[in-house]
């Protein structure tokens, strides 16, 4: 079985799709420690916290770990002229940043850390670097002329303020979405290209499509 080191419902919807049976843990790593300003390292130090965070609390939970292959960890920042844009914190940010947004572009970083835990014997330490995989997707998004009343009107929806630059392309937000350069899936949260490929690499495709 598969581990998704994240509460996020995008990314468990996506590992739905694509017949993957997974368990859900949610890291309690603490993201403020991580203080980087570069959104792409930074999203990439917080996915493998994630990750960590998420494997010790399956090794306290499962010590024989028999029916678990491996684990992911997965973070997401939005880039807007150079500024990082999380979750927004209240509707007046929000506004503020799509006003901003509107008629634009920016990219959607997605940091991936990938864990062999096949197998696994000792401590986490000893894991070999050809068990773990961890890349940063980038999707660049541009995005349509928006007008204040559309604004307003998303802002009043809850759809926004669970995600990373205050849009999910999967619901409303994706009315908002003029083109876009790079893995779809990514913008929700997790690249499944690149899980294909680095499962893959592990030697566990088996995992994919099962019914």
């Amino acid at each position: 079985m598969f581990v998704l080191a994240s509460g996020s419902k995008a990314r468990k919807k996506l590992l739905d799709q694509i017949g993957l049976k997974h368990k859900v843990i949610i890291s309690d790593f603490d993201e403020t420690h991580v203080l980087e300003s570069d959104p792409r390292l930074k999203v990439k130090l917080l996915a493998k916290g994630k990750a960590d965070r998420a494997f010790k609390k399956l090794i306290k939970e499962n010590r024989a770990l028999k029916t678990f292959q491996a684990l992911l960890g997965c973070d997401s920042l939005f880039e807007f002229e150079g500024e990082v844009f999380g979750k927004p914190l209240n509707k007046e940010q929000l506004i503020s940043r799509w006003k901003r947004m509107s008629g634009k572009s920016g990219f959607l970083h997605t940091g991936h850390h990938l864990i062999s835990i096949d197998n696994f014997k000792g401590d986490m330490e000893s894991i070999p670097f050809n068990k773990r995989f961890e890349e940063v997707v980038s999707t660049k998004l541009e995005f349509v002329d928006l007008s204040n009343n559309e604004i307003n009107k998303y802002s009043s929806t809850s759809e926004p303020y669970n995600c990373a630059g205050g849009f999910a392309i999967e619901g409303l937000g994706g009315l908002f979405i003029k083109k876009i350069d790079g893995c779809f899936s990514n913008v929700m949260g997790l690249s499944l290209p690149w899980l294909k490929t680095n499962l893959d690499k592990l030697g566990l495709s088996e995992l994919l499509l099962e019914s």
